[in-house]
């Protein structure tokens, strides 16, 4: 493999014009050259080459080698190319540089010589200075590399190394490999690497040895993506000379994605641009009216973005900051266009814009407005005014109408769309399932249908995926994502990747949930997406939760919780991110942080709400509830929450999350009539998920009919590590060893459990102080901190938890 250290030596392919140039000015008019290339473009290959010609040809060769690190030592280079590090008897009084120079000019010597050095542009001054001084002196010939021009006085020619064409580039990893590399694998080598011959050489032996090129039927092919990380410190040593200021700007437009100079507005600082196109590492390259932005070489971005994903923190205050000038910048950009030339297409554009994930800004709803009321009957492509139409009727549930006004007004604005009137079939089930609310559109009309525009078929097959994991029929929205997929021209929003991971879960497909929710959320990240941020995040908290691993769903969803909200008010995925948290929150003991998200949920909820209406705030309010009486060592009340809010959802049509809720209820309340309405509810849905966890709520009903080990390895595929658990290793006390998810036992330690059944005996804090061997503040400490837990007022209500926490 290519020793970084050495990226440089390179075969020559492409180079044998420069390298014949160079020696021409060199040896026939003794002149001074700078060979200008990014690193890993070839310079030290032709340095060599130079050196070799001259030493055939009798000449003293002497070459040094600019070094980074020794940058800000004078003479540095030259001691450690062994010139001027003794003096002389006869000059050991001169100063050192004066000793450099004579050392340097006996290396040489008086006959025919070439003064080779490589990256001059990390020479220390003094170097560079004794190095003109003796070429001036002696009239040698100098041929110095740099990764960027000095047009400074001192240099007579510039050979620039041009990074190389296709072919030729094919040529020389064809050459390295021993073989041939197929027209798709090297096209995506070129496209990563640009014609930077000796990255190319690094990123093909490295895929080789990785296994990602593999060699069948006489050619090299891919087999997985071509970037590596292992590439990292071939990539930083490209961006070594960066400022802070450069490196960030560098890093802001990788992660963003921002394709032009005007895009970069308000997100990097203009200097910052030209100092990175100085330093050859960004390009700007005209293009029909705008100055595109191009990372040089494209591999950089891919880098950049990853030391992004793997260095971030779990909540990236920098990260949200990036989202939030992301999309300032795409609604000023968006306006640009809008204005400059109103159509469907640009208004489209414009209201997803002012519509962002992370909330609307500061005056975009009257911006909206104005633009919606303005776009409305203009000519263009009606799949953009059908879209459009779309995001009016998001916008009017935006602004408190109803949904089925909102829907009504759709159907009418798109009537005269033709084939493509039928996306608000689709729109009408995705909104509704956005709110929480009921579809109300047959399934008949959202079947597939040759017949339409492929964009117009992908959005129905999204909202038959919908309305399938609605009901439960996760078998169906598994196969759903496959027709998609093998759609030809259809396109999907990057949210709806999120509903995968639900279907997969459902299954019984845990692991394969966890992995896409993961890949999803990265991939999100990438492209500041806050919307499919939020959602993968939510499936993700989901998987870790189920799984008894709330320390995972909290770093899961720690991001998508500082992102903002959607434009949307009552938006079930927010809803469910505040449910995640409440639940999380109650976990780790903080019952105080569970209210206020519980109130801050309860806020939004319809003033007309009474106890047989259902909206996704509701919803929402009463999971949180039953997990603080859980909580707060009250199973049996939260046993009943749940079980009544299983009955609202089973009667509105939301069979999974009905089914969860039924389902943790009977962990801790247990009855024959819970078991039956249970089975009459999974009977129709494909849920491996609920068919494992009734089979474990039936067991502990009727131990002795079970085989409790298959059981316990079925739950587990199905991520229930509690449940399972509490099955290979019975506690023996009467508790089921897991807690159910929503409805968990209080999170007391060993040592708070102690002291509160101390308190239930009627001791006082410096009696279990004595009894225990610890201070009284300790033991007030502890006695108060499971009051505030357990939300007892008194010691009174603190003996009624304990009575209820005793084995």
């Amino acid at each position: 493999m290519i020793d970084p250290r050495a990226a440089d030596s390179v075969p020559l392919a492409g180079r044998d014009r420069v390298l014949t140039l160079v020696r021409e000015l060199l040896f026939s008019s003794d002149a001074d050259v700078d060979l200008v290339g990014p690193r890993l473009s070839g310079r030290s290959t032709v340095v060599d080459a130079v050196a070799s010609s001259a030493a055939d040809a009798r000449r003293t060769v002497v070459r040094v080698n600019g070094v980074r690190s020794l940058r800000e030592s004078p003479l540095a280079a030259l001691h450690a190319a062994g010139i001027g590090v003794l003096a002389s008897p006869e000059r050991r009084t001169a100063s050192a540089l004066q000793q450099a120079i004579d050392a340097l000019a006996t290396a040489i010597g008086s006959g025919a010589a070439a003064l080779l050095v490589d990256d001059a542009d990390l020479l220390d001054d003094a170097s560079t200075g004794a190095i003109d001084a003796v070429r001036r002196a002696t009239r040698t010939p100098l041929l110095r590399t740099r990764a960027h021009r000095d047009d400074g006085p001192s240099t007579a020619y510039v050979v620039e190394l041009v990074p190389l064409e296709y072919e030729e580039l094919r040529s020389v990893v064809a050459e390295r490999l021993g073989g041939p590399v197929d027209a798709g694998a090297m096209s995506r080598v070129y496209a990563l690497c640009g014609g930077n011959v000796g990255l190319a050489l690094a990123l093909a032996e490295l895929a080789v040895l990785e296994g990602r090129l593999v060699r069948g039927s006489g050619a090299w092919s891919a087999t997985g993506e071509l970037w590596s990380r292992a590439l990292r410190g071939a990539l930083e040593a490209q961006l070594s000379g960066l400022g802070p200021a450069e490196r960030i700007a560098l890093e802001r437009i990788a992660v963003t994605g921002v394709g032009d100079v005007a895009s970069t507005r308000g997100l990097v600082d203009p200097a910052a641009l030209d100092g990175l196109a100085a330093a050859g590492v960004l390009r700007i390259v005209p293009h029909r009216g705008r100055r595109l932005i191009a990372l040089d070489p494209p591999v950089l971005a891919d880098h950049l973005r990853d030391r992004a994903q793997v260095d971030a923190p779990p909540t990236d205050a920098a990260f949200v900051q990036l989202v939030h000038a992301a999309a300032d910048s795409r609604r000023e950009e968006a306006s640009r266009a809008w204005n400059a030339a109103p159509s469907p297409g640009s208004a489209l554009g414009l209201a997803r814009a002012l519509m962002a994930d992370t909330g609307m800004a500061p005056g975009s709803a009257a911006e909206l407005d104005r633009m919606l009321a303005a776009s409305a009957g203009l000519p263009g492509d009606p799949m953009d005014a059908a879209e459009l139409a779309v995001l009016r009727a998001r916008r009017s549930l935006a602004a408190g109408d109803g949904l089925a006004a909102a829907l009504a007004a759709l159907r009418t604005e798109v009537a005269g769309l033709g084939p493509f009137a039928r996306l608000a079939d689709a729109a009408a089930v995705m909104l509704a399932v956005e709110v929480g609310a009921e579809p109300a559109v047959p399934e008949e009309r959202l079947r597939d249908d040759s017949a339409l525009p492929p964009p117009v078929r992908s959005r129905l097959l999204e909202a038959a995926r919908a309305v399938a994991l609605r009901c439960g029929r996760f078998k169906d929205a598994v196969r759903l994502l496959d027709e998609l997929a093998a759609l030809p021209g259809a396109s999907a929003p990057a949210t709806e990747g999120a509903a995968h991971a639900f279907a997969l879960l459902g299954v019984g497909r845990h692991a394969e949930a966890v992995a896409w929710a993961e890949r999803g959320a990265a991939s999100a990240r990438d492209r500041l997406d806050a919307g499919a941020v939020r959602a993968h995040s939510v499936a993700l908290g989901l998987c870790h939760l189920l799984a008894d691993r709330p320390a995972d769903a909290a770093c899961a969803i720690a991001t998508a919780s500082a992102l903002g909200t959607p434009a949307v008010p009552g938006a079930a995925v927010q809803v469910a991110l505040h449910v995640l948290s409440a639940v999380i929150a109650v976990r780790r003991g903080d019952t105080a942080l569970a209210e206020r998200v519980r109130d801050e949920l309860a806020a939004g909820l319809p003033a007309s709400s009474d106890g047989d209406a259902l909206s996704a705030v509701g919803a929402g309010v009463r999971w949180i509830d039953a997990q603080l009486a859980a909580g707060r060592g009250r199973p049996d009340e939260a046993a009943g929450l749940l079980r009544r809010l299983a009955s609202t959802l089973t009667a509105h049509g939301e069979l999974p999350t009905a089914a969860l809720a039924l389902l943790t209820s009977l962990e801790h309340a247990i009855d024959d009539a819970g078991l039956v309405e249970a089975r009459a509810l999974l009977e129709p849905q494909q849920s491996e998920l609920h068919d494992a966890h009734l089979a474990f709520v039936a067991a502990r009903a009727e131990p002795g009919d079970a085989d409790l080990g298959a059981l316990a390895e079925r739950l587990a595929s199905t991520g229930r590590a509690g449940p399972a658990a509490a099955l290979r290793h019975p506690a023996g006390d009467g508790s089921d060893g897991g807690g159910g998810f929503f409805s968990t036992p209080i999170a007391l330690t060993e040592r708070e459990r102690e002291i509160t059944r101390l308190v239930a005996a009627g001791l006082s804090n410096p009696e279990i102080a004595s009894r225990l061997v610890l201070s009284v503040r300790t033991v007030e400490s502890h006695v108060s901190r499971v009051m505030r837990k357990t939300s007892a007022a008194n010691r009174g209500e603190l003996v009624a938890v304990a009575l209820r926490l005793a084995p």
